[in-house]
C-alpha cells in the first residue's frame, strides 16, 4: 500500500473523531445584577501532559461572548477563562459540543 494513503487514511480517521467546541463567557452588571455577553474575554483550552500543561488552543470571545474551538480531539482538558479562572471539562466524540456557559465576576 502506498505509504501517502497510509497518511491520508490517519489523518482523516483523526479529524472524524475530533469535535467542534462552542461556548459563552457572560458577566454580571455590578449594580443591576444582568448578565451580559463578556466580549473580548481570553478563552485558553488546556492539556496536561507530561511536561505539563500546554495551550491546545486560545481565542478571545466575540462581542456575542461566544467562542469556537475547532477540530479537538476527544477527552479532559482545562478551560481557562481570562488567564485565572479554570474550569476542568471533558470533550466527547462527537461532531459539535456546546459547552455551558461560564459567568465571569
Amino acid at each position: 500500500m502506498n505509504k501517502w494513503l497510509i497518511i491520508l487514511i490517519l489523518l482523516v480517521s483523526e479529524l472524524a473523531c475530533a469535535t467542534n467546541l462552542r461556548g459563552r463567557v457572560d458577566i454580571r452588571h455590578p449594580y443591576t445584577g444582568d448578565l451580559y455577553p463578556a466580549s473580548s474575554a481570553s478563552v485558553q483550552l488546556i492539556v496536561i501532559t507530561n511536561f505539563g500543561q500546554q495551550v491546545v488552543y486560545s481565542y478571545f470571545t466575540g462581542s456575542d461572548g461566544m467562542y469556537y474551538m475547532p477540530n479537538i480531539a476527544p477527552g479532559n482538558y482545562i478551560l481557562r477563562i481570562n488567564n485565572f479562572l479554570d474550569y476542568n471539562i471533558q470533550v466527547f466524540n462527537t461532531p459539535y459540543q456546546d459547552l455551558p456557559p461560564v459567568l465571569v465576576q
